[in-house]
């Protein structure tokens, strides 16, 4: 009776045939990032499909099909729930309550409000954690058809609830389905060796300015100019301008997702607290130092099969510059290695496109060839 009731609103008021939840609109590069590899990933795969995005404002993926809902209105949310046919979870760590436990109420009430009204629930490569209570989460992903993770923490952090290993697969971040770019892009640095930094505030602690500062400053008096950039400016560019200020080094102007990855890919290495930020310099080929603040961080370096992450609130000047010579040192090898680890991003992120797909296209449940990854290569 749903369903029937659901294709009725949908003839009658012209509803979405996919909406997508996320941390979208806030002007994060990252999360837009993911947005747009999701949304050009369901318009390659379903061209006529309408999409529908909960956001808090405009972002970079607004020429393209889609209809900005405005993620605070209730009404307007409801009314899309109702006449949508797939909702998406979509990318990012939605499913953690350290910085906000509203905010993981309000994703995985939406998953459930999804559910109810009889649409397909695709909680769609997800980092989870960390989580100081589980229950709501583990009763939203019970509610959800499919279940996608990006790293291996996350995956067993869902087996661990005890949700049905046969609907939970791991793949990759939506960024590894971007074409990367090799080409620097930046005119102010690219008449010279430099390399990226890019910094955010935390509320669970206070980065070592200084170290950092000194550090950069040391790299740059070794013909290395540093690059700041901020990727959210309300968290990072009040802090990056002032390290910046301190080494003598370059802030990068705003860029697009492409550009950024192409001035990554120009990059001799990666500094870096931003978990996009390390992806797409990966994708480039472009190896990093991750400064921790959150175990998503050195999940996903050890996914990646790096080894250079420091504690963000804990390390010396000593220690950041040994890690910088460490992944300088391996030259060409290893960013070879990491464009041949991106290839196979590609492809596991190809298969949660088509497992969208088919979520939105099919009566039929997920196909039994979508692939459980209990014995993917890691």
């Amino acid at each position: 009776m749903k369903r029937i009731i659901q294709k009725i609103l949908r003839v009658v008021g012209g509803g979405d045939d996919v909406v997508i939840s996320g941390y979208y609109g806030y002007g994060s590069l990252g999360d837009e990032a993911v947005l747009d590899s999701i949304v050009a990933a369901l318009l390659e795969k379903v061209p006529t499909c309408k999409i529908g995005v909960l956001s808090a404002g405009r972002g970079s993926c607004d020429g393209r099909l889609i209809r900005r809902i405005r993620r605070k209105n209730p009404l307007a949310i409801l009314w899309a729930l109702l006449r949508c046919r797939l909702f998406i979870s979509g990318g990012g760590s939605l499913f953690q309550d350290t910085t906000s436990r509203r905010s993981l109420f309000y994703y995985t009430t939406l998953i459930r409000i999804a559910g109810f009204f009889g649409a397909r629930v695709f909680v769609y490569a997800n980092g989870i954690g960390p989580l100081t209570k589980c229950k709501s989460v583990q009763s939203a992903l019970r509610c959800a058809n499919v279940i996608s993770v990006r790293d291996p923490d996350s995956f067993y952090a869902v087996l661990a609830m005890g949700i049905d290993s046969e609907k939970v697969f791991l793949r990759a971040d939506p960024v590894f389905l971007l074409s990367p770019a090799f080409a620097a892009a930046s005119p102010v640095v690219a008449e010279n060796p430099y390399f990226v930094v890019s910094l955010r505030t935390c509320c669970n602690g206070k980065i070592e300015e200084e170290v950092v500062a000194r550090t950069c400053k040391a790299l740059k008096e070794r013909g290395l100019k540093p690059v700041f950039v901020s990727m959210q400016d309300a968290f990072d560019r009040e802090l990056c301008m002032r390290v910046c200020r301190r080494c003598g080094g370059v802030m990068a102007d705003k860029m697009s997702v492409p550009d950024f990855t192409a001035f990554l890919a120009g990059a001799r290495f990666v500094i870096s607290m931003r978990l996009h930020c390390i992806l797409l310099a990966a994708l480039s080929g472009t190896p990093a130092v991750a400064l921790s603040y959150d175990c998503k961080i050195d999940s996903a370096m050890e996914y990646l099969g790096q080894y250079t992450a420091l504690d963000a609130f804990f390390f010396t000047e000593e220690m950041l510059l040994d890690a910088c010579e460490a992944i300088s040192s391996k030259g060409e090898g290893e960013r070879k290695r990491l464009r041949e680890r991106s290839k196979e991003f590609f492809h596991l992120a190809q298969k949660d496109a088509n497992i969208a797909a088919g979520l939105l296209t099919a009566d039929a449940a997920v196909p039994a060839n979508s692939g459980n990854p209990v014995s993917a290569k890691l």
